[in-house]
């Protein structure tokens, strides 16, 4: 059962769909998987794709790590965002979290990374992560209770646009959520 306020469903799930998907796609924790080997792995169109570097994987962990601060204080200035990201996608988690605070709500949890590899394309660089959202949930601010979301998400891949601004590699772009390779399913409904 929803906890959301009556009168308000679809925006709640606006919302909580806007979220998710910024997740998904940007958008946490910057809990990742093992460190990776350095052989490398194949993209979801068959693109050569490299072992992420720590060059790239501090300031992208740092990104969902200040992301994550934001989205649970449900408050933009919780933590500096400009610092790990920039525009376009700046401006898209603001206002995911702008959306949220409307609706009396913030995000609770952690968010799992599972980094597959980089590619370079030009200056910028396109890490691949496989994104596991199931401990990352939507709660009423007011209350503090979850609110209740649709079962299992199986892990999602998501591809985020780095460039270098100012000597700080940022989060600017995020690709729309792919199937993972070799990443969870959602368990089969019953009926």
């Amino acid at each position: 059962m929803s906890r959301a306020r009556p009168g308000r469903p679809a925006r709640t799930a606006a919302a909580a769909l806007a979220c998710a998907a910024v997740l998904a796609a940007a958008g946490c924790s910057g809990t990742s998987s093992a460190a990776p080997d350095r052989t490398t792995a194949t993209g979801p169109n068959g693109e050569r794709l490299t072992a992420v570097g720590d060059d790239l994987r501090q300031p992208y962990l740092a990104y969902w790590d200040e992301w994550t601060k934001v989205a649970r204080a449900g408050d933009v200035a919780a933590a500096p965002l400009d610092a790990h990201a920039d525009e376009p996608n700046l401006s898209i988690l603001r206002a995911s979290v702008d959306q949220l605070r409307q609706e009396g709500q913030h995000m609770s949890g952690e968010v799992k990374h599972r980094l597959l590899g980089v590619r370079t394309d030009g200056e910028a660089r396109r890490l691949y992560d496989c994104v596991d959202l199931n401990a990352w949930r939507i709660v009423d601010a007011g209350t503090g209770h979850e609110i209740s979301q649709v079962g299992r998400r199986p892990e999602q891949l998501s591809i985020m646009t780095m460039r270098l601004i100012d000597g700080v590699w940022k989060v600017t772009d995020i690709q729309n959520p792919l199937p993972c390779p070799g990443g969870t399913a959602a368990p089969p409904r019953s009926s």
